[in-house]
């Protein structure tokens, strides 16, 4: 059974809170204050939203830091299915 992956939280970022406000991602890094190469990596799926970046875009954009965390880990578990078959997680038994 093949389940799809949530997508990473990156691609709403971009799209629906700084595309939505008119923003570039070097005008976003600077109202967040963060470095624009880490929100970049953020927008184009290459790094993962972590707690502090969180809190940040919570504040920014009006939802709960919870929510972009959830949303991180959905699309890390999904990826981790994808590749649940492959060594070394296929040779992994329960413990007794």
């Amino acid at each position: 059974m093949s389940r799809e992956t949530p997508h990473h939280p990156g691609e709403t970022l971009l799209e629906d809170c700084i595309e939505a406000l008119n923003l570039t991602i070097a005008e976003a890094a600077a109202h967040l204050r963060v470095d624009v190469k880490d929100l970049a990596a953020i927008c184009e799926c290459r790094a993962p939203i972590t707690a502090d970046m969180a809190l940040r875009f919570a504040q920014a954009f009006g939802s709960t830091a919870e929510m972009w965390l959830r949303m991180q880990a959905a699309h890390d578990l999904g990826q981790a299915r994808q590749h649940a078959d492959e060594p070394p997680i296929k040779r992994i038994e329960r413990a007794a």
